[in-house]
């Protein structure tokens, strides 16, 4: 039998001095003077660096005075056991070079700003897990990927967009599944309120680029949207995070609730004013209680009945696309005269 064991590596091969933060889903105003405060109570700090900054996460490069300091830095933070902030060694000669760089699976741009110190107070870690006040920036997260949307070259796209400026007190999961399931089948939502995003991965990577394309700008409750893609995993990244959202929050998609069948082309249409309401009874199909049910939630315009012998569908127009949306959000899947109406985008005019 024959034994083997790793010889003893010195200290500077194991260790290094310099230590990667990376933080879930950060508050917005962190700077390099927030950092330095706070790693200060382990050890003598020389320089912080913010790599880059996102809804998703921000990652801090952190040198510390000497090996000693970064281990006790790393050993402290391991000792939280927190999904919002991981500690790791960096080496030195592993140093991102300035200017933009790649980080996994983001383009990122430096962030100028750095900082050497004299420490002027100083900061607990939980100030940056309990910051939920704070609104994020605007952040271009582009995700690395083989497609392009043609608009825009420098932009890559995967099966996940970014919906930033999310806002609305009733607003859950199972409400953006009404809207944005229209443009496509749905694999799983999640909204952060706290930070003002929602992700939405959709099962083909052409259904996020088609809401990216056709659904900038979109406004609906108190949200007014810019839509950005967003790496493949970053759903799964923040699932288990249970202070950051509520169970209705978080919404899977499965065959029985897909709106398409993938068997079949899909025809995908663009938000309107005009939707297309199914899977009525014959009783409720018919222009007056079309007009009750939906002023309710806005101006009704217009209303035309589709009924056939066996099919009972309408037409409604609403005065503004943002109420259209709103009906979708809210009476899609809901419960009229015992049926569970359908309610869908529609290219036909009243």
């Amino acid at each position: 039998m024959f034994s083997y064991s790793l010889p003893n590596l010195p200290d500077s091969l194991n260790f290094s001095n310099l230590l990667m933060l990376t933080l879930t889903a950060p508050p917005s105003n962190l700077n390099p003077e927030y950092f330095s405060s706070l790693m200060s109570q382990y050890g003598p700090v020389v320089h912080v660096k913010i790599l880059n900054r996102s809804l998703m996460e921000c990652k801090v490069l952190v040198e510390m005075a000497n090996i000693e300091a970064a281990k006790n830095a790393k050993k402290s933070l391991d000792q939280l056991s927190s999904n919002f902030i991981k500690c790791s060694y960096y080496q030195d000669d592993k140093l991102i070079p300035h200017g933009s760089f790649t980080i996994g699976s983001y383009e990122t741009i430096e962030d100028t700003t750095s900082s050497t110190f004299k420490n002027r107070h100083s900061t607990s870690i939980n100030d940056i897990i309990q910051d939920g006040d704070s609104k994020p920036q605007s952040a271009t997260v582009l995700p690395i990927s083989q497609k392009l949307i043609q608009s825009q070259k420098n932009i890559q796209s995967t099966k996940t967009v970014c919906l930033n400026g999310i806002s609305g007190k009733d607003l859950d999961a199972q409400k953006l599944y009404n809207i944005f399931s229209n443009f496509g089948n749905v694999d799983k939502i999640i909204l952060i309120n706290l930070k003002n995003f929602a992700l939405i991965k959709y099962l083909k990577e052409d259904q996020a680029c088609f809401v990216y394309q056709n659904c900038q700008n979109l406004q609906f409750f108190e949200s007014s949207l810019t839509i950005t893609f967003a790496a493949d995993d970053s759903i799964e990244k923040l699932v288990g995070l249970d202070t950051l959202y509520r169970e209705q929050d978080y919404y899977v998609g499965s065959e029985n609730t897909d709106r398409f069948n993938a068997n079949n082309k899909m025809i995908l249409l663009a938000p309107s004013q005009v939707l297309h309401i199914s899977n009525l009874k014959k009783m409720s199909s018919n222009a007056e209680t079309m007009w009750d049910i939906f002023s309710e939630y806005g101006v009704v315009e217009a209303v035309k009945v589709l009924n056939s012998q066996f099919k009972f569908m309408c037409l409604i127009k609403m005065e503004t696309l943002k109420q259209a949306l709103e009906v979708m959000a809210l009476m899609h899947n809901e419960e009229v005269d015992g049926r569970n109406i359908q309610i869908s985008f529609t290219k036909a005019k009243i």
